[in-house]
């Protein structure tokens, strides 16, 4: 479909949000060009910003090139399609989204899915802080869907989620899981201080031991059999994951919320 092609990059954010696979469907070039975006405080038309041509990445319904790393919004409140962005991409990348599938080929800014509810997306590098997160004020993060982090991942990861799945591959920075209300992250090196904080419930693995808060008990060994449902689910993400074959080490918490959560330790 579109390829759009930033010229220039600017000091000054460039916002995007709205500018989906299915708003642009039945849009021309010229129609897509007079579209509005927001650049600092003024409101101003695509076309000042991008050239606008036809993509040919297979399937991919928006492309995005250029240097992005100062464009906020890519792929936020979409419901469908595949968009598809060559370089780094600014905050709320993602965020809201209920469908559709968005790949990032490098890194990505804070709040990166933030409060999305369905879909997919990928990260082919490391990304900031609040992937995943619920914005301030509000009571409750990703709701539905999967984020995968190839890289590393900055503080506050999945805060407020509620449901979906959430995996990093790189490092990971401090109160990964707080307040998780339900849902799923998988973390696969180390972690920072103060994982799962204030979470009711909900699951959280780690490759390697975590920093819990005191208020975390040490609870039992054991398998959980829905590792074989979480492994598929990866696969189809293209995380190639494996959990062996022993038991896992499950600490119960945050006790302060009821200690219905758990955080499961695979062995090394």
């Amino acid at each position: 479909m579109f390829k759009l092609t930033l010229r220039v990059p600017s000091t000054i954010p460039l916002e995007l949000d709205g500018i989906t696979p299915d708003r642009l469907a039945n849009l021309s070039a010229i129609e897509v060009a007079k579209l509005p975006v927001q650049h600092g405080n003024r409101t101003e038309p695509l076309g000042e910003f991008f050239d606008i041509g036809t993509s040919t990445v297979p399937k991919a319904d928006l492309h995005f090139a250029g240097d992005t790393r100062n464009v906020k919004g890519i792929g936020s409140g979409m419901t469908s399609g595949f968009v598809y962005v060559e370089h780094s991409v600014g905050m709320h990348a993602g965020a809201r989204m209920t469908g559709g599938e968005l790949v990032i080929d490098s890194g990505a800014g804070d709040w990166l899915g933030a409060e999305m509810r369905g879909g997919a997306i990928e990260v082919r590098g490391s990304a900031g802080n609040q992937a995943g997160a619920a914005y301030r004020g509000s009571r409750r993060g990703m709701a539905g869907g999967t984020i995968f982090i190839r890289g590393a991942a900055g503080d506050e990861l999945g805060l407020l989620m509620r449901r979906g799945l959430i995996v990093v591959e790189g490092d990971c920075g401090e109160f990964a899981g707080a307040s998780l209300i339900a849902g799923t992250i998988v973390l696969l090196r180390n972690a920072g201080a103060r994982v799962g904080a204030g979470m009711k419930r909900g699951t959280i693995i780690t490759a390697r031991e975590p920093e819990l808060p005191a208020s975390f008990r040490f609870s039992c060994e054991y398998r959980p059999s829905f590792f074989h449902l979480l492994t598929g689910q990866l696969a189809q993400v293209g995380a190639n994951v494996t959990f062996g074959t022993g038991n896992l080490r499950c600490y119960r918490g945050d006790i302060l919320n009821g200690g219905r959560g758990e955080v499961l330790v695979c062995p090394e």
